[in-house]
C-alpha cells in the first residue's frame, strides 16, 4: 500500500511538473508564431500572455469537467432535459432528477456524484490555492527580490496600477464567492434549519464568470494601448509552421499531464482520505504558480517590477473568471465547505489587505511612531513617521509570506474535509 502511494505520488509530481513546463512552451511558441504573422502585440498581451500564465489551471478545469461529464453517461442524458434545468441546476440535481424519471439508475447517479464532488474540489481548490500563493508568497518574494537586485527597501505602486489591476483582482474573488455561496442553504439556516454551506456553480454562473473575463480583456485592450507590448519578450518565429506544431504538441502534453494528475488525485482521495480540495490547494496551487513566479523574477532582472507584478495580478484575475468559469460552464461545480468558509474569504482578505495597508501606511506610521518618541528612540520613530502611502516594504513582504503559512496551517488543521455527511 505504502509503495503504491509513493509511486502514485511520484507520477503526480512529474505530471504536474510536465503540465507547467509544457504550458510554458505552448505560450512561447504561440507568441512567436503570432508575432511572425504580424499580430498586434497588444492583442498578444491580452490573449496569449494573459491566458498562458494560467494555462495549467485552465487545462485542469477543462479535463476535470470532461471527467465529470463522462461519468456514468449522466451528461448525455441531461442534454435531453429542459434547457432551464441544464443551464441553471447543478450536476447533482440533474442526476437526482434523472433517477426520479427512471432515466439512469441510483448506482450510476451515485458513481457520477462521487466523481463530481472529487473533481470539483480538486480543480476549484487548485485555482484558489494558486491565487493565494501568488497574492502572498510570490508577491512577497518579488518585493524582496526587487530589494536585493535593485537595492530598494520598498516598492511603490502607482495609483493607476492599484485601480486598474489590484481592484479588479479583489473584485473577481468577490464575484466567485458570491456565485458559489449556497444562498438557499443560508436562508434555511437563518430560519432555524441546519447550516449547509457547500456552494454550487451552475453553467449560468460559469457563463457569467467567462463573460466578466471577456469584458475585462476588452477594457484592458481599449484603455492600455501599446504599453502592454512590454509584457511579451519573445521574438518573432523564424519557423512558424514548425513552432506551431511544437506548440500544439506541447498542448497535448499539457492535456495528458492534467489527466494523469487528476487520476492520481482520485487514488489519493480514495486511499488516504485526503480531500480533493486540500490536494488542489496544497500541491497544484503551489506548483502552478511557478510560471508567474518565473515571469516575475525575469521582469525584475530587466528592471520591470511593474510588469512582474502585473503578470501576477493578471493571472489572479484570469484564474477565477476564465479557469473556474469555463469549467463551471461545461459541467457545473459543487464547491466544498472549506473553499467557501476559508479559502475564498482568505483569498479576498489577502488580496485586499495589502491595498488597504498601502493607502493608510502613512497614518499607521504616524500613529506607531509616537510610542518610540516617548521611549527616546527618535531615529526609529522618524523612519516610521516618514512612511509613504502606496509603498510595500520588505517588512510588508515578509508579513505576506508569513500570512501564507498561517493560511496553510489553518487549512490543514481545521478544514480537512470537503463534504460532511454526504453533502
Amino acid at each position: 500500500m505504502a509503495s503504491a502511494l509513493v509511486t502514485n505520488a511520484a507520477v503526480g509530481l512529474f505530471s504536474i511538473v510536465f503540465l507547467v513546463a509544457a504550458a510554458e512552451i505552448v505560450v512561447k511558441k504561440m507568441e512567436g508564431v503570432a508575432k511572425h504573422y504580424g499580430i498586434s502585440e497588444v492583442v498578444i498581451a491580452v490573449t496569449i500572455i494573459s491566458i498562458g500564465t494560467s494555462l495549467p489551471e485552465i487545462t485542469l478545469h477543462l479535463v476535470g469537467s470532461i471527467k465529470i461529464l463522462m461519468s456514468s453517461g449522466v451528461f448525455f442524458e441531461s442534454l435531453g432535459s429542459s434547457l432551464p434545468m441544464f443551464f441553471v441546476e447543478p450536476f447533482s440535481q440533474v442526476a437526482s432528477s434523472l433517477v426520479e424519471q427512471g432515466v439512469i439508475s441510483e448506482q450510476a447517479s451515485s458513481g457520477a456524484l462521487d466523481v463530481y464532488r472529487q473533481q470539483s474540489g480538486t480543480v476549484v481548490g487548485a485555482s484558489i490555492g494558486s491565487d493565494v500563493v501568488q497574492e502572498t508568497l510570490v508577491i512577497g518574494l518579488v518585493i524582496i527580490s526587487s530589494a536585493l537586485l535593485a537595492g530598494k527597501h520598498s516598492f511603490k505602486f502607482s495609483r493607476k496600477f492599484l485601480i486598474r489591476n489590484y481592484a479588479p483582482m479583489v473584485g473577481t474573488s468577490f464575484i466567485t464567492l458570491f456565485l458559489a455561496l449556497n444562498w438557499e442553504g443560508l436562508i434555511e439556516f437563518f430560519l432555524g434549519g441546519p447550516l449547509r454551506v457547500s456552494g454550487i456553480l451552475t453553467r449560468l454562473d460559469g457563463f457569467i464568470l467567462v463573460g466578466s473575463f471577456v469584458a475585462y480583456m476588452y477594457y484592458i485592450y481599449t484603455t492600455r494601448g501599446e504599453k502592454l507590448a512590454e509584457q511579451g519578450d519573445v521574438s518573432a518565429s523564424e519557423r512558424p509552421v514548425v513552432d506551431l506544431l511544437i506548440g500544439l504538441g506541447a498542448m497535448g502534453v499539457v492535456i495528458v499531464s492534467a489527466d494523469f494528475f487528476l487520476s492520481v488525485v482520485e487514488v489519493f482521495v480514495r486511499e488516504t482520505g485526503l480531500s480533493g480540495s486540500m490536494i488542489g490547494v496544497a500541491t497544484v496551487g503551489v506548483v502552478s504558480a511557478f510560471p508567474e513566479m518565473i515571469t516575475a523574477i525575469s521582469g525584475l532582472r530587466h528592471g520591470s517590477e511593474g510588469v512582474s507584478l502585473g503578470t501576477l495580478v493578471g493571472s489572479n484575475i484570469t484564474n477565477p473568471l476564465l479557469a473556474i468559469g469555463s469549467g463551471a460552464a461545461l459541467s457545473t461545480y459543487t464547491v466544498p465547505r472549506p473553499l467557501v468558509l476559508w479559502d475564498l474569504p482568505m483569498e479576498i482578505f489577502l488580496a485586499g489587505l495589502p491595498v488597504a495597508y498601502m493607502y493608510v501606511r502613512s497614518d499607521i506610521g504616524d500613529l506607531v511612531s509616537k510610542p518610540f518618541y516617548r521611549l527616546g528612540l527618535n531615529s526609529t520613530a522618524q523612519k516610521l513617521e516618514s512612511a509613504e502611502n502606496r509603498k510595500l516594504s520588505i517588512a510588508g513582504a515578509v508579513a505576506l509570506i508569513l500570512l501564507y503559512f498561517f493560511y496553510i496551517y489553518v487549512r490543514f488543521n481545521y478544514f480537512q474535509y470537503d463534504f460532511v455527511g454526504g453533502a
